[in-house]
C-alpha cells in the first residue's frame, strides 16, 4: 500500500515538460482512401511511401473505398486525410463543400475502344468512324462501363464538334464483361485496368483505338487527359503544407523511375492490390498506361478545359463553378 501512494505521488510530480514530451512522441495518424482496382493512379504514392513518406511522428492507416458513391460520401463527410479518386469526383465534391484540395494528377490514359474484331481495311485515323457507322447498321449501341464514366462526356464533345456520335449503353462493369463473354456486344468503350482484364479473358477481343488519341487527333494537344489523382484534406493542407510538397516531389520522383522500370511500380504496390488484380493484369495494363504525377497546379488549364467537358455545368455558371481552394497552391519555399 505504502509502495502504491509513492509511486502515486511519484506521477503526479513529475515535470509537465516531460508529460508533454511523451504526449508528443505519440504519432499522427494520416487515413488515406484508395481504390483495390487503381493501377497507375496510386502507383506514384506508393513509391512515395516506399521512400519514406509520411517520416517520423506520422503513421499511415490504408482504407479501400468500395465505388464512386462510397468515395463521394467519404468525401462530403470529411473522412480521411488522403484520398486516391477521379478528378470529375472531387471537383463534384468541392462544389457541395467538400473540405479537400487536389494535389496532383496521376492517371492520363484510361479508355480504349475495344472490339471483337478490327474492322478491315480501316486506317487508325477512321476507325471511331468505322465503328459508329457498324453499329448504325446493325442496330446496335456501343457499351460502356462504368455507368457513371466521364468517357459519356467526352464522346459528348466528339460529336458536338463533328465527329461521330454513338448510342450508349451505360453498364456496370461486371455485367458488361460477362455479357461480352457470352457474345452481346460487338464494341465497348472501357478504362483500364478492365481492358486488360476483359482482353486476357477474351482473347479474340482487341484494342481498337484510345479515347485520349482520338481527342488529340482531332482536336490538338498532348494525347492524355487529367483523369484521376490524390487529393488531401483542407485541413491537412493548411496546417501542415511542408509534408504535401515533400510528397509531391517523391511522387513525380517515383512515377519517373517507374516509367523507365515497370516492375519498380509492381513492387511498390501493396499485397491487398496485387491479389485484387493480379501482376498480369497490371502488367498489361502498364502497357497502355502513362506513368506520371505531376502537381495540380502546374497543370491548372488542362484540369479547367477537361472538368468543363465533363462538368459541363461548371462552364459559364459561377454558381456551380470549382472553388479556388480547389487546386493545392503549395507551401512558401
Amino acid at each position: 500500500m505504502r509502495l502504491s501512494i509513492f509511486a502515486l505521488a511519484f506521477f503526479l510530480f513529475l515535470p509537465a515538460t516531460w508529460i508533454n514530451a511523451q504526449h508528443a512522441a505519440a504519432p499522427r495518424e494520416l487515413t488515406l482512401y484508395t481504390a483495390l482496382s487503381a493501377t497507375t493512379p496510386q502507383m506514384p504514392l506508393w513509391g512515395a511511401i516506399r521512400q519514406g513518406w509520411p517520416g517520423p511522428g506520422y503513421r499511415l492507416k490504408v482504407e479501400y473505398w468500395k465505388n464512386m458513391d462510397d468515395l463521394r460520401g467519404l468525401l462530403l463527410a470529411g473522412k480521411g486525410d488522403l484520398w486516391i479518386g477521379h478528378l470529375e469526383g472531387f471537383a463534384q465534391a468541392a462544389r457541395r463543400g467538400a473540405p479537400l484540395t487536389l494535389l496532383a494528377v496521376t492517371g492520363w490514359k484510361k479508355f480504349y475502344f475495344i472490339g471483337r474484331e478490327e474492322p478491315a481495311g480501316t486506317g487508325r485515323e477512321k476507325m471511331l468512324e468505322t465503328v459508329a457507322e457498324d453499329l448504325r447498321r446493325n442496330g446496335a449501341a456501343l457499351a460502356m462501363a462504368p455507368q457513371d464514366s466521364p468517357a459519356s462526356g467526352l464522346l459528348a464533345e466528339i460529336a458536338r464538334r463533328g465527329g461521330p456520335e454513338f448510342k450508349i449503353a451505360p453498364l456496370p462493369a461486371p455485367q458488361l464483361m460477362l455479357e461480352i463473354s457470352r457474345g452481346k456486344w460487338l464494341y465497348a468503350l472501357l478504362p483500364e485496368p478492365l481492358v486488360s482484364v476483359l482482353l486476357l479473358k477474351n482473347p479474340s477481343w482487341r484494342v481498337l483505338t484510345g479515347l485520349e488519341e482520338e481527342l488529340a487527333r482531332r482536336f490538338g494537344g498532348l494525347p492524355r487527359l487529367p483523369l484521376a489523382g490524390l487529393s488531401a484534406s483542407a485541413a491537412l493542407a493548411e496546417q501542415n503544407p511542408e509534408l504535401l510538397e515533400d510528397l509531391l516531389d517523391k511522387m513525380r520522383a517515383a512515377a519517373a523511375a517507374m516509367e523507365k522500370q515497370p516492375e519498380e511500380a509492381l513492387a511498390a504496390l501493396p499485397q491487398e492490390v496485387l491479389s485484387a488484380l493480379g501482376p498480369e493484369v497490371i502488367r498489361a495494363s502498364l502497357g497502355r498506361d502513362l506513368l506520371l504525377a505531376l502537381p495540380a497546379r502546374e497543370i491548372e488549364p488542362e484540369i479547367d478545359a477537361f472538368l468543363r467537358l465533363v462538368l459541363p455545368a461548371a462552364a459559364g455558371s459561377p454558381e456551380d463553378a470549382v472553388p479556388e481552394y480547389f487546386i493545392f497552391k503549395g507551401a512558401a519555399r
